[in-house]
């Protein structure tokens, strides 16, 4: 009888966890969801590429320790708000939470996650880089969140998808405004900035959301910048046309930003650059959307 009323009083989540290129035994993240000690009501697992990825031993020990546990392979590198909206849309629960497969889940962030946020519509753990143990996000009106609990006066908010936590009253409200939580216009960079781009204009709009910051994670990825490779370099340009086309202030700034991408691309005689800033902003997606 006891366990039964306490487990009544818990959140119900569901949580996504894309695995990049690593078994599912490699992931931090996953690692870090074996040792939960309460269950999540569905934990879904994506597999981004490269290689396929079965349903092995360790995969067994988490289903062992959740409601359900579901594996989905997507070679082709499915888009990350399409990952993301899909959990929040096939699932009712109280609480949807994404996560990249290199975080370290400490046991105040579970703790949190079943039995703290009570009426909290956003939660924005402090992302701490694993390496180096320095804070990064969230960014409150430009500045580094440090203090804990809701936070108040905000002009611009700001943080990674990776451990952020939304309410089924956010998925409500998004949804009727935007269809979607997430942009599907964008694939990889792009989908948790345009999240709080859109959120920043619904605060400047008079909606009301309970936002707080009461946990922290610490992020495997290093935060600084990596090398400029030629895949990273599209991916900012089309995370940039893709932002001018929708996040501008108006069609006329939009059409103007538009024209100083290209100009800066053909003064600097970059034809290719230029041929993907046109493209991207005719077709108004990422071309893996």
């Amino acid at each position: 009888f006891f366990r039964k009323s306490t487990k009544m009083s818990k959140s119900k989540i569901a949580l996504v966890v894309i695995v990049y290129n690593k078994t599912l035994k490699e992931s931090a993240t996953l690692q870090g969801l074996s040792r939960f000690n309460t269950p999540l009501h569905h934990l879904v697992i994506v597999n981004n590429g490269p290689n396929s990825v079965q349903e092995d031993d360790f995969f067994l020990e988490l289903q062992q320790k959740h409601e359900q546990v579901t594996l989905e392979n997507h070679l082709e590198n499915k888009p990350l708000s399409w990952i993301y909206n899909d959990l929040i849309e096939k699932n009712t629960v109280d609480y949807y939470v994404m996560f990249d497969d290199d975080t370290e889940i400490n046991p105040e962030y579970e703790h949190h996650l079943f039995h703290g946020l009570q009426n909290t519509d956003i939660e924005l753990p402090k992302i701490y880089a694993r390496v180096d143990k320095v804070q990064h996000f969230p960014m409150l009106n430009e500045q580094l969140l440090q203090q804990s609990g809701q936070i108040h006066q905000i002009k611009t908010i700001f943080s990674v998808g990776s451990g952020l936590i939304l309410s089924d009253r956010v998925k409500q409200i998004f949804t009727e405004k935007y269809e979607h939580v997430f942009d599907q216009h964008f694939a990889f960079y792009g989908v948790d900035s345009t999240f709080f781009l859109r959120l920043n204009q619904m605060i400047k709009d008079g909606y009301e959301f309970n936002i707080c910051s009461n946990t922290y994670l610490n992020h495997g990825l290093s935060l600084t910048e990596e090398a400029l490779t030629d895949w990273r370099k599209k991916e900012f340009i089309y995370e940039n046309t893709l932002k001018v086309k929708y996040y501008s202030s108006s069609q006329l700034m939009s059409r103007l930003k538009f024209l100083r991408l290209m100009y800066r691309k053909l003064s600097h005689f970059e034809f290719r650059d230029l041929k993907i800033v046109i493209k991207t902003f005719m077709s108004g997606k990422h071309p893996r959307c």
